[in-house]
């Protein structure tokens, strides 16, 4: 599934606005191990706010990587390469961005200073064409 900037910009907003949570949990609170947890996110159709809440999940993705200088996160969602999301660093080394996403399936990876990387504590991966394995995470 692969979700077009333009609409993972308008889904970011649209959560922004209906839900004060999303900025609220920007939180570094992390366990030490690079994991992602479902916690709320459109899936491309309008409706009506009220809706939002309940189809847009947030997501937590975090790596561990405490002398990196920059984390970003690409993903189908972002469109690889040309859109990665930009990580926050908390002060215990862990990079952590939230995301909200609709329902599905995501192919994912981490670009740690420039070379991109797996993430070490997934449980799903796939083969992508590059010869290494992307890992996926399945949003409810």
């Amino acid at each position: 599934m692969m979700m077009h900037p333009e609409k993972l910009e308008a889904a970011l907003k649209a959560a922004r606005s209906e839900n004060d949570a999303f900025d609220a949990s920007r939180s570094f609170g992390r366990g030490s191990c690079a994991t992602t947890t479902a916690s709320s996110a459109s899936n491309g159709t309008r409706k009506s706010p009220s809706h939002l809440r309940a189809e847009l999940k947030v997501v937590e993705f975090y790596l561990q990587a405490p002398s990196a200088v920059s984390v970003r996160l690409a993903a189908d969602f972002t469109d690889w390469g040309r859109f990665p999301l930009d990580m926050i660093k908390s002060a215990d080394g862990v990079w952590s961005i939230f995301v909200p996403l609709p329902p599905g399936i995501y192919s994912y990876r981490f670009i740690i200073d420039g070379k991109w990387c797996d993430d070490p504590h997934s449980n799903l991966y796939e083969i992508n064409p590059f010869g290494t394995a992307n890992a996926v995470v399945e949003v409810a």
